[in-house]
């Protein structure tokens, strides 16, 4: 018999892709900021406030 070698993603895992998906929907972030963001929390960085501020603030071209 076959085991099911699936891994499910850990509960913060499912709650940052309900929250990405989320944010996506409501289209108050441009797709740019949204990849900032991801990036944070696959760095640990989401709990950051600093850089969170800085991800949401700056525009594509760098800009403020």
């Amino acid at each position: 018999m076959a085991m099911d070698t699936t891994i499910q993603p850990s509960l913060v895992e499912q709650i940052l892709n309900e929250m990405f998906k989320t944010l996506e929907g409501r289209g108050e972030f441009d797709s740019h900021t949204i990849q900032k963001l991801k990036a944070l929390a696959a760095s640990d960085n989401l709990g950051k406030a600093k850089k969170v501020e800085e991800a949401i603030k700056s525009t594509p071209e760098g800009t403020s």
